[in-house]
């Protein structure tokens, strides 16, 4: 029975979070699909595309340098 409460109360929860968020973004979503096509222009960059596989690969090797030794 704990348990059961205790899922209610998560999933009421959740509906809360849910409703709230949605009344509070309704507003915005007519500018999402303007929104959405600036950011697809801004990632398709090549200075953005660039940017990421500088970070991937500068991730790839800090992990590399943390596993070669002890410290």
């Amino acid at each position: 029975m704990k348990r059961f409460l205790l899922f209610l109360a998560v999933a009421a929860l959740g509906f809360v979070i849910a409703a709230v968020s949605f009344a509070l973004i309704q507003p915005y979503l007519a500018v999402l699909p303007q929104a959405v096509s600036a950011l697809l222009v801004v990632a398709t960059s090549g200075w953005f595309i660039a940017g990421v596989v500088g970070a991937i690969l500068a991730l790839a090797l800090l992990v590399r340098w943390a596993y070669s030794d002890e410290w």
